[in-house]
């Protein structure tokens, strides 16, 4: 009888585990129009992330975003504006999930067209000022247009690496 009521306690408990943090995924807070700015060692912008709405969940330090916009600074003269249709934080913003549909624009102060990145499904580390995905990845400037699956890119030193299937259609410049 003592082996038995052992083994029910034992086989009970995970069970009782899982349901006791699910109920601690609960949102501890939450902001409609939310914003952080974090600054470098300068005192200027590192980067921006604005939301329409951030549910905290303090069990694991993350956060919900809806419609979030992420702005990663390179230096004063150029940003990376990125938006998507949902997003998450993790380890207390150090990783930020963008989800469905993403755009990306590289906006400089000299008036160039602006690179244009459409994809889904990105991880962006604003403090490394890096990003990537496994999806399909399409790129647009002035010169033509470019696609692929999977992305990492280097935003502090401009450097975009297509992973696979990279497809490009140039158009000629007139001089």
């Amino acid at each position: 009888m003592a082996a038995l009521s052992w083994w029910l306690q034992r086989s009970a408990e995970p069970a009782s585990q899982q349901v006791f943090e699910q109920m601690q995924h609960e949102p501890d807070y939450y902001m409609d129009e939310f914003e952080l700015t974090s600054l470098n060692l300068a005192g200027k912008p590192a980067h921006k992330l604005y939301a329409d709405n951030m549910k905290h969940y303090a069990n694991d330090d993350s956060a919900t975003l809806a419609r979030p916009h992420l702005m990663v600074f390179r230096n004063e003269d150029e940003f990376w504006d990125i938006r998507a249709e949902s997003g998450q934080m993790l380890n207390g913003g150090e990783t930020v999930l963008l989800q469905g549909e993403v755009i990306i624009l590289r906006i400089t102060s000299t008036g160039a067209e602006a690179l244009q990145i459409y994809t889904a499904d990105l991880t962006v580390r604003p403090h490394a000022k890096y990003m990537e995905t496994a999806a399909v990845v399409s790129i647009k400037d002035g010169r033509g247009r470019t696609t692929a699956i999977g992305m990492k890119a280097d935003l502090s030193q401009r450097r975009v690496a297509l992973l696979s299937e990279v497809r490009g259609i140039y158009e000629p410049q007139s001089h």
